[in-house]
C-alpha cells in the first residue's frame, strides 16, 4: 500500500484513541493490517534489483512527502485549532507508527542492513501483502483515505 493511506489511517487512531502510546503500536499494527487489502504500489510485480532504481525512488519519496505534509496539516489543526498538544503528539507517534513497517524494509532494502528485527518485520509485511491490478488497487486505497477522513471528521464533530 502507498504510504498516504497507511498515513491517513494512523491519523484516524490518533484522533479514536486517546492514549498515545497505545495509538502508536495500534498504527503499527493498522500499517500490516492494511497491507492485507487488495492494493497497488509501486513495487508492484517487481523484483528486489527493480525496486532500487529507475522513477520508483522518486515516487517513493514523494509519496513520503505527501504523507508528511498530510501529518503536519492534521498536527497544525490539533495544535492550533483544537488546541489539543496531547492529540498533536499522539498524531505524531502515529504517523510514524503506520509507516515504520515500511521504513523498516527500506533499510534492508536500499542500505542492505539486515539482523533479526528487519528480517522478522519484512517476514511478516511481505505475508501481509496482497497485490491488486490498476486501478483497482489505487481505488481500494482511496476508500481507505475516505473512511479515515470520515472517522477523523466524526470524531472532531465535523460530520
Amino acid at each position: 500500500m502507498l504510504l498516504t493511506p497507511h498515513t491517513f489511517v494512523g491519523v484516524a487512531i490518533a484522533f479514536l484513541v486517546p492514549n498515545p502510546f497505545i495509538a502508536f503500536i495500534l498504527s503499527f499494527i493498522g500499517h500490516l493490517l492494511g497491507d492485507k487489502i487488495p492494493h497497488w504500489d509501486f513495487y508492484s510485480n517487481t523484483k528486489k534489483e527493480e525496486r532500487t532504481v529507475g522513477w520508483r525512488n522518486l515516487a517513493v519519496m514523494g509519496d513520503m512527502a505527501f504523507g508528511v505534509a498530510i501529518g503536519v496539516v492534521f498536527m497544525s489543526f490539533s495544535f492550533w485549532e483544537l488546541n489539543d498538544p496531547i492529540l498533536t503528539f499522539s498524531i505524531f507517534l502515529c504517523g510514524v507508527g503506520s509507516v515504520l513497517p515500511d521504513a523498516i524494509s527500506g533499510i534492508d532494502l536500499f542500505l542492505g542492513k539486515k539482523n533479526s528485527l528487519i528480517h522478522y518485520v519484512n517476514k511478516v509485511q511481505s505475508a501481509m501483502q496482497w497485490q491488486a491490478p490498476l486501478p483497482w488497487g489505487i481505488i481500494s486505497q482511496l476508500l481507505v483515505i475516505i473512511i479515515s477522513l470520515v472517522l477523523i471528521l466524526n470524531s472532531i464533530a465535523l460530520l
